[in-house]
C-alpha cells in the first residue's frame, strides 16, 4: 500500500451556482493543497452561466476531480446533499464556490481529525473579506474542550460569535451518513447550516486548528445576502433545530433541556424585536 493510499480519503464537495466569475480561484485553492489523498467533487446546480464548462475544463486535467451537472435548479440544500451522496470517503468537506482554502488546510484539518477519534469535526481561523474591501479575522473558540454534548448542543444554539466557521471545516462521512445530510425547514433553506451543524455537536467534538486557513469571500451571491431573516424563517429554523435534539439519541433529561433552551432564546428574541417596535 503506498503513503498516499494509507491516509484518509478525503472529499471536497464543491456546491457551485452561477459562480463562473470567481470559481476558478477557489478550483485553484483546492489544486494547491499539500494533501495527497484529495479528492474533488463539484455539482453544478444547473448555472445559467459558465460555471458547470469552466469546472469541466478544471476537471478534464485531473485524475481526482469529477463534476456531476444537475439537469435543474435544485437549491443549495439539495445541491449539498446530492454531493453528500454521491460522494466515497473517510472524512469530507463543503469547499463552498467562493471560498478560498490555504495550501495546508486539508493537510492540518485532516491531521486534526485523526488525532481527535472523539471529534466529529475539525476547522480553522478564517478570514472574512467583504464587498468595501474590509477583511476581519476570525477565531470560533467557544466549543474548544467540551466534552458533554448537551453543553456543546447549547453552545451552537447560542450562535455567539462566529458559530458558522466550524461548517467550513473537515466532518467524519460516517457521521454525515449517521445525520442524513442537511434538510430544509418550514420557512425553506434559510441557515439550514444552523440545525445541521448542531447535529454534529450532538455527535462528537469540535476541534480547532489555531490557524487562518480559509478565506470567506462574500460576493453579491452569497446566500447569507439574499435571506431576510424575517420572524417566519426564524421560527422554520427554530422548529428545525428541536427536530435536530429529537433525532440525537440523546438521554431524555438532556434532550427536554436542550429543547427548552431552544424554546426561551425563540421567545427572547421575539420579546427584543417587539420591544425595539414600541
Amino acid at each position: 500500500m503506498t503513503k498516499t493510499a494509507s491516509l484518509p480519503r478525503v472529499v471536497a464537495l464543491v456546491p457551485a451556482w452561477r459562480s463562473a466569475d470567481f470559481i476558478q480561484e477557489t478550483l485553484a485553492s483546492l489544486a494547491a493543497q499539500t494533501y495527497p489523498n484529495l479528492h474533488i467533487l463539484i455539482s453544478d446546480d444547473a448555472s445559467p452561466d459558465q460555471t458547470a464548462q469552466i469546472c469541466e475544463e478544471f476537471a478534464a486535467q485531473r485524475e481526482n476531480t469529477r463534476v456531476m451537472r444537475q439537469p435543474r435548479n435544485l437549491g443549495w440544500v439539495d445541491n449539498v446533499n446530492a454531493l453528500l451522496a454521491a460522494a466515497a470517503g473517510d472524512y469530507f468537506f463543503f469547499a463552498f464556490h467562493d471560498d478560498l482554502l490555504k495550501p495546508r488546510y486539508v493537510e492540518r484539518l485532516a491531521g486534526a481529525l485523526t488525532e481527535n477519534p472523539a471529534a466529529a469535526i475539525s476547522f480553522s481561523d478564517l478570514e472574512t473579506h467583504h464587498l468595501d474591501g474590509t477583511i476581519e479575522m476570525q477565531e470560533y473558540t467557544l466549543l474548544e474542550g467540551i466534552r458533554e454534548a448537551r453543553a456543546r448542543g447549547r453552545q451552537v444554539l447560542s450562535r455567539d460569535g462566529t458559530w458558522w466557521a466550524p461548517n467550513r471545516g473537515l466532518f467524519r462521512a460516517s457521521i454525515a451518513r449517521e445525520i442524513g445530510g442537511m434538510r430544509k425547514h418550514l420557512a425553506g433553506e434559510c441557515s439550514a447550516d444552523l440545525p445541521w451543524l448542531l447535529r454534529l455537536a450532538l455527535v462528537g467534538e469540535f476541534v480547532r486548528v489555531p490557524e487562518s486557513l480559509v478565506v470567506k469571500r462574500f460576493t453579491h451571491q452569497s446566500l447569507s445576502r439574499m435571506w431576510q431573516h424575517n420572524r417566519w424563517q426564524r421560527f422554520g429554523l427554530q422548529c428545525a433545530c428541536i427536530r435536530s435534539i429529537r433525532c440525537a439519541g440523546l438521554p431524555l433529561a438532556d434532550e427536554l433541556l436542550l429543547q427548552l433552551y431552544v424554546l426561551q432564546s425563540w421567545g427572547q428574541r421575539l420579546g427584543r424585536r417587539v420591544g425595539g417596535r414600541i
